[in-house]
C-alpha cells in the first residue's frame, strides 16, 4: 500500500480511532495517565508503560513502548503545558493501533519499528494551563542545561534509546499560509543542527519525512501546511537532538476555521504521524522528493481570531469611515485585544462578522485595547455566538 493510500485508509478509519471522550481541557496529568494505563491494560502485552522521571511537583512522566523492530522512533508532546493537540493525537494513534492490532500493517510496522511515545512532558504546566513549567522555565529552552527534571528526563531518555528519528510535537500561535488570508493548519520543520544550518545527513532524513507528511496531507489540509522558521536555537530540543544524531521532525499544530477544539488539526496529526511511521518502517519515505518540503510557504502573520467588517468609525473631529477591525482572543473567548483597525482585506479570520455599516465612536475601539468580549459586542451593537476556545499557546 502506497503512503497516499495508507493515509486515505487512516482518514476513513479515524472516527473509530478517535478517543471522543478526551478533549483539550482534559489534557492534564490524571486523565492522560488514566488513559495510558487503560490502553496498556487492554493491549495484552502489546504496549508497555515506563516511568522515565517525575516533574517538579512529583507527577509521573510516562512513556509507552511498543514494537520490536530495529529502527527506533521517539515521539514527545506537550512540552509546553498549554499545547495539547498532539497529546490527543498520540493517544488516538495508540488507540488506533490497538483497534487494528490484527491487521497486517500493524504487525509489519511493529516488526520494523520500536516506538516510544512520551505524551505530556510538562504535566505541572498542563495543570496550570500554562506554557512554562511550574518554576517558570520554558522546558524547550532547557535542552542544554537540563535544569528542570522534565528536560533532564527527556534528554536522558533520548541518550539511552538513541532513536534514529524523533517527533517533536507542539501547538503554534495563530499564523497564516505565507501572505495569504488562510490559516496555517500545520507547520513542519527539520531543525538545523548548527548556526550554519547545513543539511547534514541526519537533517536530510528529517527533511524527507517532512516532505512525505506534506505530500500525503495535501488532500486533507488543502494547501494549509507551512514551514516553521529554521533559526538555530541551541537550547531547543529539536536542534539539540538533530545535532546528536536523531533525525528530528518538528510538527506545530495550527488552526482551522470554526474549529476551536482543533478536531481537524488533531486528525491531520494522526494521519501524518502514523503514515510517516509506517513509511519509516518500510523505507518508502526515502522516495519522497525534497521539493514537497522546500516549496512549503513560511508561517505568515495575516490572521486574526475574529475579523469584523463594516464598522463605521466616527471621530469627534467629524471624520468617519467604514473600516475593518481585527481581534485576538486572550486565552479564552471572554477577553479580547484589538489587534488592528483599517483596511484588513488581505487578512483572514477564524471567525468573521459582517456588520451593516454599524456606527461606533473611535474612542471606543483603539488598537491594543483589552476588553471583555461582551463589551466589544455591546459597543458594536451586535451578537455573535462563539464556542469555547481550546488552549491558546
Amino acid at each position: 500500500m502506497t503512503p497516499s493510500a495508507f493515509a486515505a485508509m487512516l482518514h476513513d478509519a479515524y472516527p473509530e480511532y478517535r478517543l471522543d471522550h478526551l478533549t483539550p481541557s482534559e489534557c492534564q496529568h490524571q486523565p492522560v495517565r488514566k488513559e495510558l494505563l487503560d490502553l496498556v491494560a487492554r493491549s495484552s502485552g502489546l504496549f508497555a508503560l515506563e516511568e522515565i522521571g517525575k516533574s517538579v511537583e512529583g507527577r509521573t512522566l510516562s512513556m509507552v513502548k511498543l514494537g520490536t523492530g530495529p529502527r527506533r522512533v521517539m515521539l514527545w508532546s506537550q512540552m509546553h503545558g498549554d499545547e495539547p493537540t498532539a497529546t490527543l493525537a498520540l493517544l488516538d494513534i495508540l488507540h488506533g493501533i490497538l483497534m487494528a492490532r490484527g491487521e497486517e500493517w500493524v504487525r509489519t510496522m511493529l516488526q520494523e519499528l520500536s516506538l516510544f511515545f512520551i505524551p505530556l512532558v510538562n504535566p505541572d504546566g498542563a495543570e496550570l494551563r500554562q506554557r512554562r513549567s511550574v518554576t517558570g522555565i520554558d522546558i524547550n529552552r532547557d535542552a542544554e542545561a537540563a535544569r528542570t527534571p522534565e528536560a533532564e528526563a527527556l534528554r536522558r531518555t533520548r541518550s539511552r534509546l538513541r532513536p534514529e528519528f524523533g517527533f517533536n510535537l507542539h501547538d503554534q500561535e495563530l499564523s497564516s499560509v505565507g501572505e495569504s488570508p488562510y490559516p496555517a493548519a500545520m507547520a513542519l520543520l527539520a531543525p538545523p543542527a548548527s548556526t550554519d544550518r547545513k543539511t547534514t545527513t541526519t537533517r536530510l532524513r528529517a527533511i524527507r519525512v517532512c516532505a512525505l507528511i506534506s505530500r500525503i496531507l495535501e488532500p486533507y489540509a488543502r494547501g494549509r501546511i507551512t514551514r516553521y522558521d529554521d533559526t538555530y536555537e541551541p537550547r531547543a530540543f529539536g536542534d539539540t537532538f538533530q545535532a546528536s544524531g536523531t533525525s528530528t521532525i518538528l510538527i506545530e499544530s495550527g488552526h482551522w476555521p470554526k474549529d476551536p477544539q482543533k478536531a481537524v488539526v488533531r486528525e491531520l496529526n494522526v494521519i501524518g504521524i502514523l503514515t510517516a511511521l509506517r513509511s519509516i518502517g518500510n523505507g518508502s519515505h526515502e522516495d519522497t522528493e525534497f521539493d514537497y518540503y522546500h516549496r512549503l510557504p513560511p508561517n505568515g502573520k495575516r490572521m486574526v481570531d475574529l475579523l469584523i467588517r463594516g464598522v463605521h468609525v466616527r471621530h469627534p473631529s467629524g471624520w468617519e469611515r467604514v473600516v475593518d477591525v481585527g481581534v485576538m482572543f486572550q486565552k479564552s473567548h471572554d477577553v479580547v485585544m484589538i489587534k488592528d483597525i483599517g483596511d484588513l482585506h488581505t487578512f483572514g479570520g477564524l471567525e468573521t462578522i459582517e456588520l451593516a455599516d454599524r456606527a461606533v465612536a473611535s474612542e471606543k475601539i483603539q488598537v491594543d485595547n483589552i476588553l471583555r468580549t461582551q463589551d466589544l459586542f455591546d459597543t458594536l451593537q451586535t451578537y455573535h455566538p462563539l464556542p469555547p476556545l481550546a488552549f491558546r499557546p
